[in-house]
């Protein structure tokens, strides 16, 4: 991915506290949007929305997996919609279904 793509990768938190992502959760882009965590106004029902996510790595779900920590006690499942063939596949493969709930 190049820099550019990076930054097209963006998040903004909607007034009922989801995480809306756009871009790409890729290991090229999830440290930025990691930096911006303590911009989120977050809380244990809290949701993300990847409806708008184009690619996504093993990266983007162990971030994802940051998020479950951040938002709760890590015990999930985190509630992501949109989710992408692509990132239900790696779930499955990684083993961590039971902690994303992916619609």
């Amino acid at each position: 991915m190049s820099a550019q793509q990076a930054e097209l990768t963006s998040v903004k938190v909607s007034d009922d506290q989801t995480l809306v992502f756009s871009g790409s959760l890729t290991r090229h882009s999830v440290a930025k949007l990691w930096s911006q965590r303590k911009s989120w106004s977050v809380g244990s029902e809290t949701r993300v929305d990847l409806t708008d996510v184009e690619v996504i790595d093993t990266a983007g779900v162990a971030f994802l997996l940051e998020i479950l920590k951040l938002i709760g006690d890590g015990k999930g499942p985190l509630t992501c919609i949109g989710a992408s063939e692509q990132l239900k596949q790696i779930a499955r493969v990684s083993g961590v279904e039971s902690l994303l709930s992916l619609s």
